[in-house]
């Protein structure tokens, strides 16, 4: 699975209107807010889903490790 088919399964999967509504974007615009859609869900989940609040911030602190490298052009998550 590509990041982008991730990311389309991801937002499919939330069943939100969002989503629905993305479909009327052009194809490059619609690719980019379901990207970061699915960033959101999986921040959401982490919040949502996690028990133990230590587990919780230990991936929250991982996703903001990601983003920094990603913005110093280092990501290695796609």
């Amino acid at each position: 699975m590509t990041p982008d088919e991730y990311c389309q399964d991801k937002a499919a999967r939330s069943g939100s209107s969002f989503y629905y509504a993305f479909l009327f974007l052009p194809a490059e615009r619609r690719q980019a807010i379901t990207a970061l859609y699915a960033f959101c869900r999986e921040v959401d989940d982490v919040v949502d889903e996690c028990r133990e609040l230590s587990v919780a911030r230990m991936k929250l602190a991982w996703w903001r490790t990601q983003i920094d490298q990603m913005m110093a052009g280092q990501a290695d998550h796609p």
